[in-house]
């Protein structure tokens, strides 16, 4: 069974939350408030310096943390990055592998607003729905760069 993934609220809007949901056989959405977004990226701007790769990252993380649980093996993933499709794909790819676990078929294409992905997302995005998961600035951050974030790494 393919299953369709969207998000509601751009992970760069950081006045709001972000949810990011899929529905296939079964549905389940995260959430990151506005406030750990902002959190989130302070962080990945000053590790990442002003490329905007940190908001592929985060996007590609929440991803990561929806489908981790590795049961799903068919993804379609909304264009919300309009020709960033293989960063996103290859940072996916790459958190499985680290985890060491099986990836899923990772496709990407226009789920529009009548897609059951889309409902969920944006009834979640506005209360209607509660998330399965929430989301923290620090777990995406260790999952990003690994545990020894925030240590010293070196020494004198």
């Amino acid at each position: 069974m393919k299953y369709y993934i969207d998000q509601s609220g751009k992970i760069e809007n950081t006045k709001d939350l972000t949810i990011v949901a899929y529905v296939g056989d079964k549905t389940k959405s995260l959430r990151i408030s506005a406030v750990e977004k902002r959190k989130l990226i302070q962080v990945l701007k000053k590790l990442e310096g002003e490329k905007r790769i940190y908001i592929y990252k985060i996007f590609s993380s929440l991803i990561y943390i929806l489908l981790s649980d590795g049961s799903i093996k068919d993804v379609i993933i909304d264009k919300e990055y309009p020709g960033q499709e293989p960063i996103i794909k290859d940072l996916i790819i790459k958190l499985f592998e680290a985890e060491g676990l099986k990836y899923p078929n990772i496709h990407f294409g226009i789920i529009g607003k009548g897609n059951p992905s889309h409902v969920v997302a944006i009834e979640t995005f506005r209360g209607k729905l509660k998330p399965d998961l929430i989301v923290n600035a620090k777990q995406v951050v260790e999952l990003i760069y690994g545990k020894k974030i925030g240590r010293s790494s070196h020494s004198r």
